[in-house]
């Protein structure tokens, strides 16, 4: 066997997979999440642990979240296929994908692991087509070095609000962004946070409208705006780790209403070129092997039951186990609420 791990430490589903996989030569994941780091370590440890050798190709294809769907949906009603496995946060696509067979029934030897996790912090799946590994959620992100930001924290919704920010905000642009829009919703039918008041609160405050979380971290950085109430922790880390000196002055809160959990889901894709090898991927990504790889490379949560995180990104985790979770009973369901959602938004910011 060589390099690969040891037969003992793969299950059978695994050890099935591997010459398909070996014979298909490559695989290619679709998703808007993992950065070319992620991408180039998890490539090398996958290689490694099935032992398919140095001329298997792995490619990591980075898109948006809206931009992965439709290329998707694209070559699923085209019947032709670039990519093998999608991985997104979009339960619509996934229950309507299985709903018309286009995803390939999955054999799984660790979804076990993960579902009961998954299924208590509120989160779609559907087994044996549809699984949940990953997740991430929105948390206050703030830079105490900036004017007036010392003493400031966030542990409520009420905080995001307080007098003293006023040009220091950023809303949101929840008209771009299923999460955003997911978010509102879980909050809202939780009773957590009643939007209507709150957005025009937060305009008191005299907010940048913003879409995607990496310029909002960079308006952070500047001091352009200090504060932004939805960013993740992930990019606090990825941005630390370029700038070491950023280390205790980028500070994250968390929501004492909840934390909604933002499950990405992932299948791979009847028709597609390398079934065996999107197979593997996906037992790769529930594995603790997979799961460290991307925890360690983006600080997202690991539905693996008793997980524990590598050391690395520990410090930008919360412990799920200490904070209140809230998904949603009806994912798909919640997609006919952005019409309204959104357009109280829009009533305030636009």
């Amino acid at each position: 066997i060589g390099a690969m791990a040891s037969a003992q430490s793969l299950t059978p589903q695994e050890q099935k997979l591997i010459a398909g996989a070996k014979a298909e030569g490559s695989v290619t994941l679709i998703n808007p999440l993992f950065s070319d780091r992620t991408g180039q370590r998890m490539g090398a440890a996958f290689k490694k642990r099935y032992g398919l050798g140095d001329g298997f190709k792995f490619n990591n294809l980075r898109k948006g979240t809206g931009a992965t769907v439709s290329q998707v949906r694209q070559e699923i009603r085209a019947g032709k296929f670039t990519v093998d496995v999608i991985l997104v946060s979009s339960p619509s696509f996934f229950d309507a994908g299985a709903k018309r067979g286009a995803f390939l029934k999955l054999d799984s030897g660790y979804w076990k692991d993960s579902a009961e996790v998954a299924k208590a912090a509120g989160q779609y799946s559907s087994y044996p087509h549809v699984v949940t590994p990953l997740a991430y959620t929105f948390q206050p992100v703030w830079n105490s070095a900036c004017p007036g930001m010392a003493n400031f924290n966030v542990e409520s919704y009420a905080d995001t609000i307080k007098a003293g920010l006023k040009g220091k905000t950023i809303s949101s642009d929840i008209t771009k962004s299923f999460t955003y829009s997911n978010t509102v919703v879980a909050l809202e039918k939780a009773g957590a946070v009643d939007f209507k008041k709150f957005w025009p609160d937060l305009k008191k405050t005299d907010p940048i409208v913003e879409f995607r979380t990496e310029p909002k971290m960079q308006m952070m950085i500047s001091c352009q705006r200090p504060f932004d109430m939805w960013n993740l922790s992930g990019r606090v880390y990825q941005n630390v780790l370029k700038q070491p000196n950023l280390k205790g002055k980028i500070k994250i809160g968390s929501y004492k209403e909840g934390q909604v959990m933002l499950g990405n889901q992932v299948a791979v894709l009847k028709g597609s070129k390398s079934p065996n090898a999107g197979k593997l991927l996906v037992e790769f990504l529930l594995s603790k092997e997979g799961s460290d790889l991307f925890v360690e490379g983006e600080a997202i949560y690991s539905f693996r039951k008793g997980y524990k995180p590598p050391a690395a990104a520990a410090p930008y985790l919360m412990d799920l186990s200490q904070h209140k979770l809230i998904g949603l009973d009806d994912w798909v369901g919640a997609a006919k609420s952005f019409k309204s959602v959104r357009g109280e938004w829009t009533k305030n910011f636009r």
